[in-house]
């Protein structure tokens, strides 16, 4: 890995965008220090040239750096939240053993758990109201 520092070259990309990119940093010039690159199809957020996280249409949200999460695995959902880790797999058994111990498991997202309230919250408020 290179030492030198990502810079998003905004002037030099005349006439490559309809509308004009867009950089933040601290301080009145570029010296390294942490960035945001915006342009009309992408979201740079960089910390430095080794931590990067990037939003992009075509490539989806790109981690670069090191990765540390603040939750518990059991906090962990994927897919919308319609599947967590098994609870299992916290237990250090091994997903080798003569039944075989599946990684996801599925699951309802929390939104979807919490319509009923919202819904029985709503028909409340409509018996109640004074809109006809």
């Amino acid at each position: 890995m290179s030492s030198q520092p990502l810079v998003y070259d905004l002037e030099n990309q005349d006439g490559t965008y309809e509308l004009q990119p867009k950089s933040l940093y601290a301080g009145d010039s570029y010296q390294g220090q942490p960035s945001v690159a915006v342009t009309e199809d992408e979201i740079i957020l960089a910390g430095d040239s080794n931590n990067v996280i990037r939003v992009d249409p075509d490539f989806g949200v790109l981690l670069s750096g090191n990765l540390s999460l603040s939750a518990m695995p059991q906090q962990v959902s994927f897919g919308g939240g319609y599947y967590r880790l098994n609870p299992l797999l916290l237990t250090c058994l091994p997903s080798t053993t003569p039944t075989p111990i599946p990684t996801l498991v599925k699951d309802t997202p929390n939104l979807l758990t919490g319509s009923d309230t919202l819904t029985s919250c709503m028909s409340f408020l409509t018996s109640n109201s004074d809109a006809a």
